[in-house]
């Protein structure tokens, strides 16, 4: 699962641009909007580099690219894969062990 947030904020042609990009790119990706300006550390953060894409804690800056988005994308999975087939590694070799009477 996949945890997508486009950072910008209202009045910002570039971030309508970005909105209008994953629109026609990606039509049924789900993601959620954060307007920078309802929080100061946002605006300190993002203010000059909006819009902001971010795919958990992978950031890309407009202009971004079918192959950027790709490319984050296919790397995000993987570390997904991996972190899942360690879990699955490590509980099928968890031992549990109990006090002797």
């Amino acid at each position: 699962m996949y945890n997508i947030t486009l950072y910008g904020t209202l009045g910002c042609h570039l971030c309508e641009e970005a909105e209008a990009w994953l629109a026609h790119f990606y039509p049924q990706l789900s993601y959620m909007q954060i307007d920078i300006a309802c929080d100061v550390r946002l605006v300190e953060q993002y203010g000059i580099r909006i819009p902001v894409l971010a795919v958990d804690s992978i950031e890309l800056d407009w202009p971004f690219n079918l192959e950027q988005f790709q490319d984050v994308m296919h790397n995000h999975a993987r570390i997904l894969e991996s972190s899942s087939s360690a879990s699955q590694v490590q509980s099928s070799t968890r031992r549990v062990l109990k006090p002797i009477s």
